[in-house]
C-alpha cells in the first residue's frame, strides 16, 4: 500500500483512497441486499478515519441490488463521509438509468453518471 493510498477489498468490493479520492469498484455478478449495504458502509467508514471525500463508483457489473439497500445507500448514514459522488458506468444505458434514479431519488450530495473516467474527475475537481 503507498503513502496517499488506502484500501478494502472483499469479494464484492474493492475501495481505495488515492489522491484524496474515495474509489469503489463494484465486483461483477454480485446481488447487493441491505445486510451487504451496512457492512460495505461500515468499511468505507472506516477506512475514511473520519475524514470526507469525493466518491467515484465503478460499476463492474452488480446484478441486483433490493430496495432496502438502495434507501440505506442514500440515507444519512449511508451517506456519511461522502462530498460528492460520481458513477461511472459502462454503457450510455447504464448510465440513464442511473440518471434517471438520482433524478427519482433526490440524493443529499451532489451525484452524477458518466461513461468516461475523465469527464468524472474534471466534475469532481469542480468541488475541490
Amino acid at each position: 500500500m503507498q503513502e496517499n493510498q488506502r484500501v478494502f477489498e472483499n469479494h464484492q468490493l474493492r475501495i481505495e483512497i488515492i489522491d484524496d479520492v474515495l474509489h469503489a469498484h463494484y465486483k461483477a455478478g454480485i446481488k447487493l441486499t441491505l445486510e451487504d449495504a451496512k457492512y460495505l458502509v461500515s468499511e468505507r467508514i472506516k477506512l475514511c478515519q473520519g475524514k470526507s471525500y469525493h466518491f467515484m463508483i465503478y460499476d463492474g457489473g452488480v446484478v441486483s441490488m433490493d430496495r432496502d439497500a438502495r434507501i440505506y445507500f442514500s440515507s444519512e448514514e449511508g451517506i456519511k463521509g461522502i462530498l460528492s459522488a460520481a458513477f461511472i458506468e459502462s454503457s450510455v444505458f447504464s448510465k440513464m438509468l442511473i440518471n434517471f434514479f438520482l433524478k427519482i431519488t433526490t440524493p443529499k450530495v451532489k451525484s452524477k453518471a458518466f461513461t468516461n473516467l475523465e469527464d468524472a474527475m474534471e466534475w469532481i475537481k469542480g468541488f475541490k
